[in-house]
C-alpha cells in the first residue's frame, strides 16, 4: 500500500474497512474474538541483522524459526536507527506520517529538540503521531502490556498500555521476560494479550565490535540462550498453543573504519547550521541566506565523487517516505554504505574514531535489513517470506489479535504465505 498523508487518513479508514471484508486473510469475526484469537508476543533484539540467523551464530532460533515463518530480512524505515523503526513498528506508519523522523529531531512548532537520551522529550506525547498497536489493543477492550518499546513511555492519544516500563537497561533480562510472562498469565482482568519485549545488549557489542567479532557471536548466543528460556517459560505457563511469537528488529549493521570518514566542516562552518542528526546520516536546518552555498557545496563534491549523497528537504527520495513531515530538516546528507560523517575536531580528539560498527544507512542496502521470525499457532510450520518492509507488521499484529487496524500505511496481504490457513 503507498504511503498515506495523516490528513487522508479519516477517508481511507472507511475503504480499508470494506476491503476487509473481502480480503480472506483479514476476516475475522471481532465479536467473536474470545474464542478465535490468540495472545501475542511482539519481541526486538536491536541491531538483529538478518543474516546473523543462523545455525552457527543462533543454532536455537534457526531451529525454531523452522517450525514457524522467516523472511529474508526486514527492511527498516529511513534512518535505519533505533526509534524511528521500534516507532513504525508499532504504528504501521511511515515516518514522515507518523512524525518521529529520527533518533534526533528538531520541531520548530514546539521550539524543542528531541533526542533518545532526553526524557522529559522522550516521554512527551506531542512527538508521537499515528496510533500504537498497544492503543489498538485497548481501545477495543485487549489489555497490553509493554517492556520498553519507543513510544509506550508517553502518553500517546492521550492514553498508556494497561502495564509499560519506563526504560532501564540495568533490569536483567530473565527478568524482563519473568515480567511478561506474568502479564501474560496473571488471571486477572489485567492480564495481557497483547505483550512487547525489548533487549539493546545485541546492539551494543556490534557498535563496539562490529559484526564479526567474538564478543558479537556471544551476544548472538546469549540472544538464543533468552529465546530458548522464553519459550520454556511460555510452555510453563500453558501459553505455547494459545501466543504467537513475532520476533523482529529494528535495524541491521554495518563494520566502519578510520579509513572510510567524511569531515563535516571540510564543507561548511557549522556554526553557521543547526546540526540535528549525526553519521552516518547528518541532518541540519540552515539559514536560507547560506543555505544555496552549503547545498551547491556538498552537491559538486557528491558529482566528483565524495562518498555521500545531499538532499534538500523537497528532494529525499520518495521510497524514503521521509521528506513530507514538518519536521524534516532543510538539509539531509546519507554516508555511503560503511562511511562515517564526522568532524576534524572529533577525529583528531578521538583517535580510536571511528571503529566497531554503525547503522542508519540507506534502507536499500541489505546490510541494514534486521530478522523476522514468527512461531505459534497462526503461523504455517517452515513457511518463508522476501524481505518485506517494517511498517508491515502492525497489520499482521493487529489481524493475530482480531482487532480493527487504525489507518496505517501496511498491508496484510505482504504475510499471505505464511499464516496458516
Amino acid at each position: 500500500m503507498a504511503s498515506i498523508p495523516l490528513k487522508a487518513h479519516k477517508l481511507v479508514f472507511s475503504l480499508v474497512l470494506l476491503l476487509m471484508s473481502c480480503s480472506p486473510l483479514m476476516q475475522q469475526d471481532i465479536q467473536d474474538r474470545d474464542s478465535k484469537a490468540k495472545k501475542v508476543l511482539l519481541i526486538s533484539f536491536d541491531g538483529f541483522r538478518a543474516d546473523y540467523l543462523s545455525a552457527e551464530r543462533t543454532p536455537y532460533l534457526y531451529a525454531l524459526a523452522q517450525k514457524g515463518a522467516k523472511s529474508e530480512g526486514l527492511i527498516p524505515v529511513f534512518p535505519s536507527k533505533t526509534f524511528p523503526n521500534h516507532y513504525a513498528i508499532a504504528v504501521g506508519l511511515h515516518p514522515e506520517n507518523n512524525g518521529l523522523i529520527g533518533n534526533s529531531i528538531y520541531d520548530s512548532t514546539l521550539a524543542q529538540m528531541y533526542r533518545i537520551g532526553d526524557r522529559e522529550q522522550v516521554e512527551r506525547a506531542d512527538w508521537y503521531e499515528g496510533e500504537p498497536i498497544w492503543n489498538t489493543a485497548e481501545k477495543q477492550g485487549v489489555r497490553a502490556g509493554t517492556m520498553f518499546w519507543v513510544g509506550s513511555e508517553a502518553p500517546v492519544q492521550g492514553m498508556r498500555p494497561t502495564h509499560w516500563k519506563r526504560y532501564d537497561g540495568s533490569v536483567p533480562d530473565s527478568a524482563r521476560i519473568d515480567t511478561v510472562i506474568q502479564w501474560l498469565s496473571m488471571g486477572t482482568d489485567l492480564e495481557v494479550d497483547l505483550a512487547t519485549l525489548y533487549f539493546s545488549f545485541l546492539d551494543s557489542q556490534g557498535h563496539r565490535y562490529g559484526t564479526d567479532a567474538p564478543e558479537t557471536d556471544a551476544a548472538l548466543l546469549r540472544v538464543d540462550g533468552l529465546m530458548k528460556y522464553l519459550m520454556e517459560e511460555l510452555e510453563s505457563a500453558g501459553l505455547t498453543n494459545q501466543t504467537n511469537v513475532v520476533l523482529v528488529s529494528d535495524h541491521g549493521m554495518q563494520n566502519i573504519s578510520r579509513d572510510r570518514v567524511i569531515t563535516l566542516d571540510s564543507y561548511m562552518d557549522l556554526e553557521k547550521v543547526l546540526m540535528i542528526g549525526g553519521s552516518p546520516v547528518a541532518t541540519m536546518n540552515i539559514e536560507a541566506v547560506y543555505r544555496a552555498e552549503v547545498y551547491n557545496t556538498l552537491k559538486n563534491a557528491q558529482e566528483e565523487g565524495a562518498p555521500f549523497q545531499v538532499f534538500l528537504k523537497e528532494e529525499l527520495p520518495e521510497r524514503l517516505h521521509n521528506s513530507k513531515h514538518p519536521r524534516t530538516p532543510d538539509l539531509t546528507i546519507i554516508a555511503d554504505l560503511g562511511y562515517s560523517l564526522t568532524t576534524t575536531q572529533q577525529l583528531s580528539s578521538n583517535p580510536n574514531y571511528p571503529s566497531g560498527g554503525n547503522h542508519g544507512y540507506d534502507p536499500q542496502h541489505a546490510e541494514m535489513h534486521a530478522v523476522f521470525v514468527a512461531i505459534g499457532p497462526d503461523f504455517a510450520p517452515n513457511s518463508h517470506l522476501e524481505a518485506f518492509e517494517s511498517i508491515h507488521v502492525y497489520s499482521l499484529l493487529v489481524h493475530l489479535l482480531g482487532l480493527n487496524p487504525a489507518p496505517n500505511d501496511g498491508d496484510l496481504m505482504t504475510f499471505e504465505g505464511i499464516l496458516s490457513e
